[in-house]
């Protein structure tokens, strides 16, 4: 699976999995997913796993973690980057997790309350450029992709870029030779219909609210790195950082959504801020039109 890494500074980002839970049975109830040294409670198991597999790609680019760090997990899920930092500081850190939609704060939160020993706050809102309260689509059998950019009106696009992404990460061979060899044009109606269930969705009114209020809030005086996951409001969070803030923040890594028409954007506020910017762009990332930034203090 090849990728576009722009600058090329630190060996290529490992390849994502296809989001292969899609195409099993749908899973709704909670589970406890092992993970490594931490059991994570989940309400998708396949969730935890793939969340799992692609932390990793988030610590290349010089983006690093020592002890005593401050990190902030912004669209944690049910905190499996938390998890991944948490342990590889070997507890020695300080989380600050932000998930606001209902179900997955619940799971989050019990996750904190029996596994990071004190060292995670799970926060129930989102973040965005001002207070505000807002609908989010929330999609109980592929939560991942549950934002408030998803609706009924634009789900049927969604899942045609999600069905291209699976596509074009099976051609690659994300679940094996076998099924690589199958030719696109047989696999998008296949994957389409599976991917139905993402028409389900759940509306929950939700909180957000400006970074810089947080900060001032939580007393955080540094951030070590900042990690951003919220599936297309990446420059709402990146705005709720007043300019007396941007020097607290030491690293940063966002998946953006709509790569095309913000990546640009997205690095030009790192790069306004005097931050070395770094883009990478892997072919599955691409059929799905998102993409990752990678911004480090030089």
């Amino acid at each position: 699976m090849s990728a576009d890494v722009t600058p090329c500074e630190s060996g290529a980002r490992p390849k994502r999995r296809v989001r292969a839970g899609l195409l099993a049975p749908t899973l709704v109830h909670p589970f406890v997913m092992a993970m490594r040294a931490i059991e994570l409670h989940s309400i998708n198991r396949w969730e935890a796993s793939f969340l799992r597999e692609e932390v990793g790609g988030y610590f290349t680019h010089g983006i690093e973690c020592t002890p005593g760090a401050t990190v902030l997990d912004v669209g944690a899920n049910i905190g499996v980057f938390s998890a991944a930092v948490y342990e590889r500081l070997d507890g020695d850190v300080r989380i600050y997790a932000f998930e606001p939609m209902p179900p997955l704060h619940a799971t989050l939160e019990r996750n904190a309350r029996e596994f990071f020993n004190g060292r995670l706050t799970a926060l129930p809102y989102g973040l965005a450029s001002r207070d505000d309260e807002l609908d989010f689509s929330y999609i109980p059998a592929a939560t991942i992709f549950s934002s408030s950019s998803r609706d009924q009106g634009n789900i049927e696009d969604e899942r045609r870029r999600v069905t291209a992404s699976v596509v074009e990460g099976i051609r690659q061979g994300g679940l094996g030779p076998v099924l690589r060899r199958v030719p696109a044009r047989v696999l998008t109606p296949l994957i389409g219909r599976k991917l139905r269930v993402l028409r389900h969705l759940e509306t929950h009114r939700v909180k957000v609210r400006p970074l810089s209020s947080v900060l001032d809030e939580q007393g955080i005086d540094h951030i070590d790195l900042l990690k951003v996951d919220v599936e297309g409001a990446e420059l709402e969070v990146l705005r709720g950082i007043e300019e007396r803030h941007w020097p607290l923040v030491r690293q940063a890594v966002v998946e953006v959504e709509g790569w095309q028409q913000n990546r640009d954007t997205v690095c030009e506020v790192f790069l306004t801020h005097g931050f070395k910017v770094s883009t990478e762009q892997n072919s599955v990332q691409r059929a799905g039109d998102i993409g990752m930034v990678f911004a480090v203090r030089p």
